[in-house]
């Protein structure tokens, strides 16, 4: 994370994805109330910007911006200069034990970190899909019982498609093919298990199809920082239907959209043609609000 912000997060916070989530948070979130004299608690926190907008929507007076790593925290609490906001070091897999009356938990793009951080706990170059999905699972729940009745858990991130099938694709470009191989060779945080048909056309799962448009646009315009932290990370662990039913079990009601960022979209058409396999593109983006 700390590479993350000293390299691109000026990028990452207000490029076409943080465009994007902002956009799909704030339709969700219209005309909702947060219960009352409540605080949000923003969950991986890179600035307050975006918690203190649930904060306005939702007429919360506090927020509150966790980060596991305590350098953070220092910083972004000698930068804050709102007294509404307060900074504290914590994991988020223990937020249940807080004795704060809460309206909104936020994960904003962060659920991925902590399922590829403890997933690769092992050391290993993998990361495994069952610690980090547990580990996910895990920080999900704590948030929900911190919940005042009313409140609500809001999660932005990457999503899996729910399709398993083998989708067939071609490389429009000889540049996009040393692209894809590229990634191939050097993404080891998840088997992306592509099958080379001929020089431009491959085969690969749904699932990881959707990993491999999410970064190979990195290396692709030579941004070289993003994609040396970026390779660290599997940015998608959960599919629609498994968030609903996982919301569903700690006993919340969820409202899922799905989309992908139209910049984003228009480059994938560009750069690759579906042959086989799926109609469509997979969508990019999940945003879940969930109320208690």
């Amino acid at each position: 994370m700390r590479r993350k912000r000293d390299a691109y997060w000026s990028d990452l916070v207000g490029g076409v994805t943080g465009r994007y989530k902002t956009e799909q948070v704030i339709r969700q979130l219209a005309g909702r109330r947060l219960p009352a004299d409540s605080a949000v608690v923003d969950v991986g926190a890179g600035t307050s910007d975006l918690a203190k907008m649930v904060a306005e929507i939702g007429g919360a007076s506090r927020i509150i911006c966790v980060d596991y790593d305590e350098t953070i925290v220092r910083n972004g609490a000698s930068a804050e200069s709102d007294p509404r906001v307060e900074w504290r070091a914590a994991d988020a897999r223990e937020l249940g034990g807080w004795s704060d009356r809460v309206g909104a938990v936020t994960f904003f793009d962060i659920l991925h970190e902590l399922y590829s951080f403890v997933g690769r706990a092992g050391g290993e170059a993998a990361v495994d899909h069952q610690l980090g999905r547990a580990a996910v699972e895990e920080a999900l729940s704590a948030a929900a019982s911190l919940l005042a009745p009313g409140g609500v858990l809001i999660i932005t991130d990457d999503v899996l498609p729910e399709e398993e099938t083998a989708v067939r694709v071609a490389c429009r470009r000889p540049d996009i093919v040393a692209v894809v191989r590229r990634i191939e060779r050097e993404y080891r945080s998840r088997t992306l298990e592509i099958r080379w048909l001929d020089e431009q056309v491959f085969e690969i799962p749904a699932r990881t199809f959707i990993t491999l448009l999410t970064h190979y646009n990195k290396p692709k315009a030579g941004n070289e920082a993003r994609w040396a932290v970026e390779q660290m990370e599997v940015h998608e662990y959960m599919a629609v239907s498994e968030y609903d039913a996982f919301l569903r079990r700690i006993n919340l009601t969820p409202s899922i959209a799905v989309g992908t960022p139209a910049e984003a979209l228009a480059e994938w058409q560009e750069d690759f043609q579906l042959l086989a396999g799926l109609e469509a593109f997979p969508f990019k983006r999940v945003s879940v609000v969930a109320s208690k």
